[in-house]
């Protein structure tokens, strides 16, 4: 049997279990505001709660970030790119192909966006570091490519539609520059940052990419 099928059976089987959940919390939800004009924010992130957690304090297991605090319009703009198949296309994203289907269960702008409020209010959470011999110091250096954007703190500016980068997981960090370095995002129609995230990945070793990731994961928001 090829890995490609395994690979399509294995991401099958986790999408069928993830929306099963949704689907669940949202009937749940549904049933417990019967009558009611609109879900809040904090009801409709019931659905999300399987991988990210209550707290919004992410998992390793699942390949879920942390997102607890983020800000509103940040996550806003990441689950229209996944609603519109901008992020989360290629068969090698398996996070991102979850994310994909989990944001369609949202209806409509007005929950895309209740629910990235909630998120935002959420208490900002910075886990324990998880890549062993991160050097936080040597990240500084490479990270000044990564500066002219995101910012000497990493905090991102809205404005130009930059995400925050401060005190992100490490795992996480690495995890999409490896993604941006082997194509497997930022390549899509409409993705108008993916090929400057390409072109600033491209030349990091995998060395510089687990040193930058600690260093972001060092900066304080």
């Amino acid at each position: 049997m090829g890995i490609p099928f395994v690979r399509m059976m294995a991401t099958v089987g986790t999408l069928t279990c993830m929306l099963t959940m949704a689907g669940c919390a949202r009937s749940s939800v549904a049933a417990s505001i019967s009558g009611a004009e609109s879900i809040s924010g904090a009801e409709l992130f019931e659905a999300c709660v399987p991988c990210h957690g209550a707290a919004g304090e992410g998992s390793t297991v699942v390949g879920a970030p942390a997102i607890a605090g983020l800000p509103a319009w940040y996550v806003s703009a990441q689950l229209e790119r996944f609603q519109k198949g901008i992020r989360g296309q290629h068969a090698d994203d398996i996070e991102g192909l979850k994310m994909q289907a989990m944001s369609r269960q949202l209806r409509s702008e007005t929950e895309t966006r209740a629910v990235a409020r909630h998120v935002a209010s959420l208490p900002h959470v910075t886990n324990t570091a998880a890549i062993g011999g991160g050097d936080a110091a040597a990240g500084r250096r490479a990270y000044l490519l990564c500066a002219s954007c995101h910012g000497v703190t990493g905090n991102g500016f809205e404005a130009g539609n930059v995400p925050p980068l401060a005190g992100m997981d490490d795992w996480y960090v690495a995890a999409q520059i490896r993604k941006f370095k082997d194509g497997v995002r930022g390549r899509m129609p409409g993705d108008a940052f993916g090929p400057v995230m390409r072109a600033v990945a491209a030349p990091l070793s995998a060395k510089d990419v687990n040193q930058v990731a600690a260093y972001v994961h060092a900066l304080s928001r």
